[in-house]
Order: C-alpha cells, then structure tokens, then sequence
C-alpha cells in the first residue's frame, strides 16, 4: 500500500510540475493587470495546495499502516476522492486562466508567438491533455485505494480493536476518538487549505486588506492545534472549549459562503467570478467536517465525563 502511494504520488507531482510549468511559461508572455495577476497567483496555489495533498495523503498512509488504523485507512479513501472533485475544479480554473486571466494583459511578442492566440493555443494544447491525465490518474487510483483499503480494513480491524473487546462502552469510545482524530486531521488540511486561498485577495478584489488572511492563518493553527492536544492527551475541558470554538467557526463559514454566492448588482464587478468554485468547495468541505467534530466531540467529551478514557 505505501509503495503504491509513493508510487502515485511522485507520477502526480511529475505531471503537475509540468502542468505549473507551462503555466508559468505562458503567464510570462504577457504583462497582466494586477487581477490577472492574482488570478495568476491564486492558480499557482492550488498547484500548491495540490501538492499539499499528496504529502498529506503520504503522512495519512504511513501512520495508518504503522499504527493498523483502519479508519485512517477509510478516511485516506474519502480524502483521494475529494481531491478527484478538487482536480475536476482545477481544470476549470485553468480555463479560466488562458481566457479570462490575460484580458486587458500586454502581449510580449516574439520569434515564436506573434499574437496572445498562438501562445494560447500551443500551451493550452500541451496542458490540457495532461490535466486529464491527472483526473484519470487519480480517478483510477481511488477504485484501487478503495479495494484495497476494504481489505486491509477486515485484516485490521480484529487486531486493532480485540483488546477492547471486553468492555462494550471502552471499544465503542476507542471507535469514536479515533474517528474524531481523524477528523482533526482533516480539518487541520482544509482550514490551512481555505488560508492559503486568501493570501492573492487583496490583488482579486474580495478583500482591502490581508487582515482576514493572517487571522484565519492563527486562529486556524491555534484551534487545531487544541483540538489534536484535547483528543491526543483525552483533556475534556480543553475538548469542550474546542468544540464551542467549532460552533462559532460555522458561523464564519456560512457567512463566508453567504458572502462568496451572494448574486452581485450589474455594472459591479464581481471579485469572485475566478475562485468562487474553489473557495465554496473549500469551505463546503470544511463545513461538513467541521460539523463532524463537533458531533463526535460531544460523543468523546460525554465519554470522557463519564470516566471512560483510552490512553
């Protein structure tokens, strides 16, 4: 399982690479206005963040496999699918980039391209094939990570779960906290994930300030990181007070998602047209798991009060 997913993820890494570099090969052939550059820059990071994901998905299959966790396993798969979603969204972005990206941009002509047209044309032909290779890729390997997974998940599960098999209520609360871990880890990538996304706001137009960009950046470590010390050291208080802070971070998010699919009045622009997908699927996702945490939070922290602790 892990030679597989080492295997997959330096193949993605190789064709990403060459995705980012005909992207930044076509990007130089114009002098872009400052929202063609943050649409630029916001493309440049979800490469990013797609890499992101394939060192994420590599930490996820090493601890599973070390520690026999059968529901990391499960999440790894959940978490493979997601990134098909973000791949199918990442080619539309990049559409949006050879089309929408260099208008009003200064064309630099030369040998090789004597108009924006010829250079759009040779990159998007040389790109685009590529980036459904990626989706393929990652498509063909979530069938087999999933078969896969389902398997290792029967050998696992007796081994991993047999010393609580006394007590009912202790293996019932080992289930629940290793789900709420997991969770945790998630939501430690999507937060981070919708951060980043923010950083080229100023320059897109959906934000004066990088204020909100920064706050997000703490207030997302600071959480996450309580959350993963609560649920590692079973501190129930602390655990408490996490899962209020969750409560209050929905709200942020509906508002976000609110403000991010709010119709714009005509004549204005709109400072989403270019990253509203991206943004709404980060934050959907987020949402969800949030959501989560907070419900197995409360199951843990009821468990917890009630004296029944793992470690």
């Amino acid at each position: 399982t892990l030679s597989s997913i080492v295997i997959y993820c330096l193949a993605l890494s190789a064709l990403e690479s060459l995705v980012v570099f005909y992207h930044h090969a076509f990007v130089v052939k114009f002098i872009l206005t400052p929202q063609g550059k943050g649409i630029s820059d916001s493309d440049l990071i979800y490469h990013g963040i797609f890499f992101l994901s394939l060192i994420y998905q590599v930490a996820f299959c090493v601890y599973s496999l070390i520690t026999r966790n059968s529901i990391q396993l499960i999440a790894l798969v959940v978490f493979n699918i997601l990134s098909l979603a973000y791949a199918g969204v990442q080619i539309y972005q990049h559409i949006i980039l050879e089309e929408e990206g260099t208008i009003g941009a200064e064309f630099i002509p030369d040998d090789k391209f004597k108009t924006p047209k010829d250079a759009r044309d040779y990159f998007v032909k040389r790109m685009r094939p590529i980036e459904y290779i990626i989706a393929s890729l990652v498509l063909t390997f979530s069938i087999y990570l999933s078969l896969l997974s389902y398997k290792l998940t029967k050998e696992f599960g007796w081994e991993n779960y047999k010393t609580y098999t006394a007590d009912l209520k202790v293996r019932k609360a080992y289930v629940s906290l290793t789900i709420l871990q997991t969770l945790v880890k998630l939501d430690i990538f999507f937060i981070i994930s919708y951060a980043i996304q923010l950083i080229p706001s100023k320059l897109i137009g959906y934000s004066r300030s990088i204020f909100e960009t920064v706050l997000v950046f703490v207030i997302g470590f600071l959480l996450s990181s309580l959350a993963w010390y609560s649920v590692d050291k079973e501190m129930k208080y602390i655990l408490l007070i996490v899962i209020n802070l969750c409560c209050i971070s929905l709200a942020y998010i509906v508002y976000r998602l609110i403000g991010i699919n709010s119709p714009v009045p005509d004549g204005t622009i709109d400072p989403y047209q270019f990253t509203r997908r991206l943004l709404t699927f980060t934050l959907s996702v987020t949402f969800i798991l949030v959501c989560a945490t907070i419900y197995y939070g409360i199951i843990c922290f009821r468990n917890m009060a009630r004296g029944i602790y793992i470690y």
